[in-house]
């Protein structure tokens, strides 16, 4: 997946090394823009160390009135820019907590294309609704500086069941762990097992579900989860499938089986002539012609 990555330099934190760390897990950001007002010094000064050593363009803004945000414009033309221009970028990643770009978010979403925002938890909820993924930087900031669980809003266990369960009666009771992520971040784009204090998907799962769900691994690094007070289908429905292969198939009474006749007919014999004898004329002599 390749992205074009937006940052807003009055509306984030100039802490990018752990967001690039992030960034590694979507994919690739060929296209890096960092908008902001860069004649403001010493407010600038730590995003240009930033642009350099990530290899980010900056991008010039001014501000020509006091309190306008002109800076917010400016993102959504770059934004748009990239959209109609750059065919070969599959999404954009927007770091801003701003609901500003709700717009921005929507009319991506509205070309196919993905949309992930990173921002903090404060961010308001139509602009995380409107991302495919929203990715909150207190989960990307190192543990100690995350906000606690009771501070924020986080989906219930409960509800999160409720989508899982469909899932897996959708799936005859069993489905792949990454089916399940992406289904409920469809229904909530700011969910994070980080939010539930976890770093990984699998032992979140296990340890909220473990009275309901079984986790099992098929193969290196494939987690399925699946209902725990049901047998596994996956392998009732392979023993019946051996089981028909097994069973011969019942014979009706054999039909006789008439010798086809060839398509072309020898034509019929010609019955042989028999060869006739020259027939000998037997002149007859009569008395009278006798001469005495």
């Amino acid at each position: 997946m390749k992205y074009a990555l937006l940052i807003d330099s009055e509306n984030a934190e100039p802490r990018m090394d752990e967001v690039f760390q992030e960034l590694t897990k979507l994919g690739d950001t060929p296209i890096r823009y960092l908008i902001g007002n860069f004649t403001q010094i010493p407010q600038s000064h730590p995003w240009l160390k930033i642009a350099q050593k990530h290899a980010i363009t900056c991008v010039q803004t001014m501000n020509f009135t006091k309190g306008k945000n002109s800076l917010d414009i400016s993102l959504v033309i770059e934004g748009m820019k990239v959209l109609y221009e750059k065919s070969f970028i599959d999404g954009v990643i927007i770091v801003a907590s701003d609901s500003d770009y709700t717009p921005l978010a929507r009319e991506w979403r509205n070309a196919g294309k993905e949309v992930i925002g990173i921002g903090r938890k404060l961010t308001p909820e139509s602009y995380r609704a409107s991302c495919t993924k929203f990715i909150y930087s207190e989960n990307i900031f190192s543990k100690k500086e995350r906000i606690e669980e009771d501070d924020t809003e986080i989906v219930s266990i409960e509800k999160l069941y409720e989508i899982i369960e469909a899932v897996l009666n959708e799936n005859n009771g069993m489905a792949q762990l990454s089916v399940i992520v992406e289904s409920i971040r469809k229904a909530y784009t700011d969910f994070d097992v980080r939010n539930y204090g976890y770093e990984k998907a699998r032992d979140f799962f296990q340890a909220s579900f473990k009275d309901r769900l079984k986790l099992t691994e098929e193969k290196k690094n494939s987690y399925f989860l699946s209902f725990k007070d049901k047998e596994d289908v996956r392998i009732v429905v392979d023993v019946k499938k051996e089981e028909k292969k097994a069973k011969p198939k019942k014979q009706g009474p054999k039909k006789e089986v008439k010798p086809r006749e060839s398509k072309k007919k020898k034509a019929p014999m010609k019955p042989k002539r028999e060869k006739t004898k020259p027939v000998e004329v037997v002149k007859t002599i009569m008395d009278d012609d006798l001469s005495i």
